[in-house]
């Protein structure tokens, strides 16, 4: 279970690197040189490896954390959907500016489970405080701390449909 819970992992961004999304459509745009690619995925890598070995040092900590994460997770699901949440998710890692979008850039592949995105205590934190829903509107407040932020910053975020159905961001505001 533990094996499972480590090759899970997000990436923890510690560095002020593009999420891959973004990395990929620099590159194939030519915005990007391969070497820059490979340098700011190098980044990623590194960061996902002392996350792995964070969890390895104490494996506790790390099962208590996978298990708040996917208590949130599976509540947020039950009340939303899940293919509800993962659209969220994608819409957000799209926003510019936005700290937790190295965490949910690929929230969009369901081969990845939904907890892997959510962290409820150990930093990078990311949450979902509150998300009400409906066909062509969501109003929802994250809460997050990235970096050598000493608090956790809280945004809320209001997202709709264009008239193509896809989800955008229509307004965002910090709360606090």
């Amino acid at each position: 279970m533990l094996m499972y819970l480590t090759l899970k992992l997000m990436v923890s961004p510690r560095q002020n690197v593009l999420p891959p999304n973004r990395l990929f459509r620099e590159l194939e745009s030519g915005r990007m040189s391969r070497q820059d690619f490979h340098a700011a995925m190098a980044v990623h890598a590194q960061e996902l490896i002392t996350e792995m070995e964070e969890q390895r040092r104490n494996p506790l900590a790390a099962f208590s954390e996978f298990i708040r994460n996917r208590r949130s997770a599976r509540k947020l699901a039950r009340r939303h959907g899940e293919a509800v949440v993962r659209e969220v998710f994608v819409t957000l890692s799209e926003v510019d500016d936005f700290a937790p979008a190295s965490l949910l850039w690929n929230a969009g592949h369901r081969h990845v489970p939904l907890y892997c995105f959510l962290r409820m205590r150990h930093r990078p934190l990311f949450k979902v405080i509150t998300m009400e829903s409906s066909l062509v509107r969501v109003d929802l407040t994250v809460e997050y701390q990235f970096g050598a932020a000493r608090c956790p910053t809280r945004e809320m975020f209001i997202l709709k449909r264009d008239p193509a159905g896809d989800m955008r961001v229509e307004s965002r505001k910090g709360v606090r």
